[in-house]
C-alpha cells in the first residue's frame, strides 16, 4: 500500500475510533464521512486486515464494515462468539 493509501487508512481507522456505538458503516458512509474517495476506501478495506465485514448486517442492501479494533472493543461478547462459530463453519 502506498503512502497516500496508508494515510487514508489511518483517517478511516480514526473515523471508526471516533464513532459512537453505531460502528458498522457502508463504503459510501465511510467515504462521505472521511472525505476519502470511494474507490480508495474500497481498496483499503479489501487489502487491509484492519477491517471486518459484517456477516449478518446490511444497510439498504449494502455490506457493512468496521475496524477490527473497534469491533473487539464494542461488540457484545455473544456477537463475537457467534461470529467466531459462523466463520469456523465456513471452512
Amino acid at each position: 500500500m502506498n503512502a497516500l493509501l496508508e494515510n487514508e487508512k489511518q483517517i478511516i481507522l480514526n473515523f471508526f475510533e471516533a464513532s459512537s456505538n453505531d460502528y458498522w458503516k457502508t463504503i459510501r458512509e465511510i467515504s462521505a464521512a472521511t472525505g476519502v474517495r470511494f474507490d480508495d476506501v474500497l481498496e483499503i478495506i479489501f487489502t487491509s486486515k484492519d477491517f471486518a465485514e459484517s456477516n449478518s448486517r446490511r444497510k439498504k442492501g449494502e455490506l457493512l464494515y468496521t475496524s477490527r479494533k473497534v469491533y473487539s472493543e464494542r461488540a457484545p461478547f455473544w456477537e463475537q462468539l457467534l461470529a467466531a462459530f459462523i466463520n469456523r463453519a465456513a471452512y
